[in-house]
């Protein structure tokens, strides 16, 4: 029998070694859905790996909020349609006023969590948006990224105007 070459014992190794690695990541990222009354309040204090546009702004510009003047309902659905366009990207938990997803990147599946939250507020419909990465301390940007252009989408979509009323 033929004695494996150093190359492709190299190769083996490599291909070894990315295997335990996405498995220890997919190990690592195991979690449920974050349930409405569990929204996050911020993100952790001086984090490379989470963004959030609500009252406790973080990697996102600014933002405090995303309001409209359409119903709850029409908000959210125009916002898990941007969700479902996303690849690699799983709904885990969906209300009538919250969607939680995952995204996973494509080299090694790291799992992010995407939550975005409705509510009314003066007849508008207001949305909260925290995004962060399950393992890890830092995304590269991936979340402030994320957040981004979930906002350039929802700030550019025509949705009817109405009041927004709690369904």
């Amino acid at each position: 029998m033929r004695k494996p070459s150093k190359r492709s014992s190299f190769a083996i190794g490599v291909i070894a070694a990315y295997l335990i690695s996405v498995l220890t990541i997919q190990l690592a990222s195991s979690g449920g859905p974050i349930q409405p009354e569990d929204f996050p309040e911020t993100c952790p204090e001086n984090s490379l790996n989470c963004s959030m546009i609500g009252p406790n702004t973080y990697r996102s510009d600014g933002l405090t909020e995303l309001r409209f003047s359409s119903s709850l309902e029409t908000v959210m659905s125009e916002s898990r349609y941007w969700i479902d366009s996303q690849p690699r990207t799983e709904t885990i938990g969906k209300w009538t006023d919250q969607t939680h997803s995952v995204f996973t990147s494509l080299f090694f599946r790291f799992q992010d969590d995407f939550v975005v939250k409705g509510f009314c507020e003066d007849g508008d419909a207001v949305i909260h948006v925290y995004s962060k990465s399950r393992v890890g301390i830092s995304d590269i940007g991936a979340n402030k990224d994320r957040v981004a252009s979930f906002a350039s989408h929802m700030s550019n979509v025509e949705m009817a105007t109405s009041d927004c009323v709690t369904p």
